[in-house]
């Protein structure tokens, strides 16, 4: 695989040196180069870089043309190679904190019912949400997307019975968020309280913990779950991470309400 990365960039380089090799997933543009996020990998601290936390590519964050983000581009390639809009159409969707370009595509996609949720907006496209306190009866949302949320949640586990409660049997729930795969256990120490320590320790002056891949992907199972982990690699190949700047090593979680 290594071989053949290495010959697709000299390809690249010699065959095509004039025109873009990479290209943004969502508005097909080509680009020289994804806008960096808040200084890219180097800004992190030296403690970030040891945990080896999966969660945006920060060298290879924005699109100059459309402003999308990568996770927002993943999420784009993990629901066309799963089929995962073909849940949308007449259904009821619970958005947290949606990205703009999902939202516009699942809004052509005719929901029944599409809630698009935030606890910092409020607006009449938006409702002011707690994901620790969701105003819907249970089994109401045939689709929960919550993408890159439950790290800024302190009760995180509330949060996620909450998701539970309100999806429909056989509902299906997108909940993607950073990971360490070097920790068994989350990661959080309550004199962890200033913004400086926060993004020192935890990545962004807003994130709650870092979490232990191993623990999160658990703490679904134990709220009711069943979990279906897709596999970057199994789907994609390190060509595609690099041509739409996404993280090859961020996996899909994709959990469903069997009863």
């Amino acid at each position: 695989m290594i071989k053949k990365l290495n010959s697709f960039f000299r390809q690249k380089n010699t065959n095509n040196t004039t025109s873009p090799s990479r290209e943004c997933y969502i508005c097909k543009n080509k680009v020289t180069n994804f806008t960096s996020f808040r200084g890219g990998s180097k800004s992190k601290s030296t403690y970030l870089k040891h945990l080896n936390i999966i969660g945006s590519d920060r060298d290879n964050f924005g699109c100059p043309n459309c402003n999308c983000i990568d996770r927002e581009r993943h999420l784009f390639m993990f629901f066309d190679k799963t089929n995962f809009w073909d849940n949308i159409p007449n259904s009821n969707i619970l958005h947290f904190a949606p990205e703009s370009n999902l939202m516009n595509k699942i809004h052509s996609l005719s929901p029944k019912k599409y809630i698009k949720a935030d606890w910092l907006i409020e607006n009449e496209d938006y409702q002011k949400i707690d994901v620790t306190n969701i105003p819907y009866d249970d089994n109401t949302f045939d689709s929960v997307i919550c993408n890159h949320v439950l790290e800024h949640v302190e009760d995180y586990k509330i949060g996620m019975s909450e998701i539970y409660r309100v999806l429909s049997i056989g509902g299906i729930a997108i909940l993607q968020t950073p990971v360490s795969r070097l920790l068994k256990n989350n990661f959080s120490d309550p004199n962890i309280n200033t913004n400086e320590l926060r993004k020192c320790f935890y990545g962004q002056v807003d994130h709650c913990r870092v979490f232990s891949e191993e623990t999160f992907l658990n703490d679904l199972r134990n709220t009711g779950f069943h979990l279906e982990v897709i596999k970057h690699g199994d789907v994609f190949s390190e060509e595609d991470a690099y041509i739409y700047g996404v993280n090859k090593n961020e996996d899909f979680f994709r959990v469903k309400k069997l009863k």
